[in-house]
């Protein structure tokens, strides 16, 4: 019995290829629908985890939204989606019941 490459058929990694570069749309939908997250951080992300850190390492504390917010040029808002998109990645741990307080992960 043949194996997948040798046979013809494209291998999952080829597929998505072709998808990506055809429909990039249609690829961000798929991703959406199963919730795939690319692995690497976009340069905001990166900027907001850089500025935890700093911060956290000048005062001792996390920044509130609101700081987080002012220091990023961003609404709190969107410093709370920033935060949480950095949490649920796993680059940050909010510790549950401690006010302003988070424990950077190992993916940090």
């Amino acid at each position: 019995m043949e194996n997948a490459d040798s046979s013809g058929m494209a291998s999952i990694e080829e597929r998505a290829d072709r998808i990506i570069a055809v429909n990039p749309a249609l690829a961000r939908e798929i991703a959406r629908r199963f919730q795939i997250e690319p692995s690497g951080l976009t340069k905001r992300q990166s900027e907001a985890l850089a500025f935890l850190r700093d911060f956290q390492a000048t005062h001792g504390v996390a920044p509130t939204y609101s700081e987080a917010a002012q220091a990023l040029g961003v609404s709190k808002t969107a410093a709370f989606q920033m935060i949480h998109r950095l949490e649920k990645r796993g680059h940050i741990r909010m510790l549950s019941n401690q006010c302003r307080s988070m424990a950077f992960t190992e993916a940090a």
